[in-house]
């Protein structure tokens, strides 16, 4: 129902969350100094892998997640890995 108290029939609602970019919102929660170490997020890097995302974003212990649930249940594992390795340290920090 709307505000006005009208409705509309619907076979599907879809809810778009998170329509910013990620690095703007690191900026507005942890300022300009964070938001500047932060590789752009989205897109592909040099080596053809997705950029800031499913892997260390730039900024020490701040990650990155994103994308549909087809993307999120494989890469929270490999993201997981990740982080353990680094806190296991056998990845570098």
């Amino acid at each position: 129902m709307y505000t006005d108290g009208t409705s509309q029939q619907a076979d599907v609602v879809i809810y778009a969350t998170g329509y910013q970019n990620m690095r703007e919102i690191s900026r507005q929660l942890l300022g300009y100094e964070v938001a500047a170490q932060v590789a752009p997020v989205w897109g592909l890097d040099a080596e053809g892998e997705l950029s800031g995302v499913w892997r260390r974003s730039g900024y020490d212990g701040l990650w990155f997640m994103g994308g549909n649930l087809n993307l999120i249940r494989p890469n929270s594992q490999v993201l997981a890995l990740q982080i353990k390795a680094i806190e296991e340290g056998i990845a570098p920090r």
